[in-house]
């Protein structure tokens, strides 16, 4: 402890609790630790089993115009040992801290629809979910070719898991009514912001978060959400919602892309949906995703790049 204290000191010229007061009164510093803290913890566990991980520079000399197309993500790994050079990008996040409120779910109701959606109703929901991201995608299509020459990306959505996401909760309630009245033995403080910051609201929504803006080079199409290409893999920490560090892992060319930018990656992918009634526990993950990361290599096959030791951060 007397490392810490110090290094608070020598550091911010404060003694520890000033310190704890600011970094609780700062959402943005506590956010940053948590991504620089999944990282750490991510690199850890890679090399566990038996990889090489080289950390990408946030920001190489010449800013962000500087950073390789092919190396946007935080980690270069490979199998140690490997001859060749042919590496994966992994790029760490951890989920959506508000995504709760972000989705109304700070209203009874709006946690009602929710459920019936992903228990009751599920299937006719990814028929609409997959119809609404066709209709989009054909009509951004059309529009794009009546401007421009050439070919406009296909449309790869999943059939069996669209959109973003849409677990399955199927038997958790038998019926709308059921989930009414679960919801109904709670009060609206349990609700509320707090509660859902505090984990104890009745619902935990875990979705991603990658609100970064990019143009598209094959279709100039700009849109918020990474380009499918930045990254082989998306390794996401779900600390914030379930208490522990425990990494999910996709290829970000199995996942659905944006239904009028198919070139580009949603911000906000839906991984699960954990519940009071079944005391938060983690539902079998849909495709894509996967809880090993040597699987999701070895079964989705990313394609590896070549080393750029330009974008290494050597510290």
């Amino acid at each position: 402890m007397d490392v810490l204290r110090n290094y608070i000191k020598n550091k911010f010229g404060i003694d520890e609790p000033k310190f704890l007061e600011v970094l609780k009164m700062s959402p943005g510093a506590e956010g940053y630790l948590l991504g620089s803290l999944g990282e750490l913890l991510f690199k850890e566990y890679v090399e566990s089993l038996g990889f090489e991980a080289f950390r990408i520079k946030e920001k190489p000399e010449g800013g962000n115009n500087a950073k390789s197309e092919d190396a946007r993500g935080d980690f270069f790994i490979r199998k140690k040992g490997s001859k060749t050079d042919e590496w994966f990008v992994v790029e760490c996040k951890g989920v959506k801290s508000n995504s709760e409120k972000r989705s109304g779910l700070t209203k009874p109701i709006s946690c009602l629809t929710l459920l019936t959606k992903h228990v009751v109703d599920r299937d006719e929901h990814v028929k609409s979910i997959y119809k609404s991201g066709l209709n989009a995608y054909n009509k951004a299509k059309e529009d794009w070719e009546k401007k421009n020459k050439g070919v406009f990306p296909k449309f790869t959505w999943s059939k069996k898991n669209p959109g973003a996401g849409v677990p399955d909760l199927t038997g958790l309630w038998n019926s709308k009514a059921e989930i009414k009245k679960w919801l109904d033995s709670f009060s609206n403080k349990d609700f509320s912001e707090n509660a859902y910051w505090d984990l104890t609201a009745p619902i935990r929504l875990l979705q991603t978060h990658m609100p970064s803006t990019r143009t598209d080079p094959t279709t100039s199409i700009k849109s918020t959400g990474p380009l499918v290409s930045e990254f082989n893999i998306l390794c996401v920490d779900l600390f914030l919602k379930t208490g522990k560090h425990e990494f999910v892992f996709v290829n970000s060319k199995q996942l659905n892309p944006q239904g009028k930018s198919p070139n580009h990656l949603q911000q906000n992918y839906t991984i699960d949906i954990l519940t009071k009634k079944d005391v938060y526990k983690r539902h079998i993950l849909l495709e894509p995703w996967y809880d090993n990361l040597e699987k999701c290599i070895n079964e989705t096959k990313p394609k590896p790049r070549k080393l750029d030791k330009s974008q290494l951060d050597g510290r």
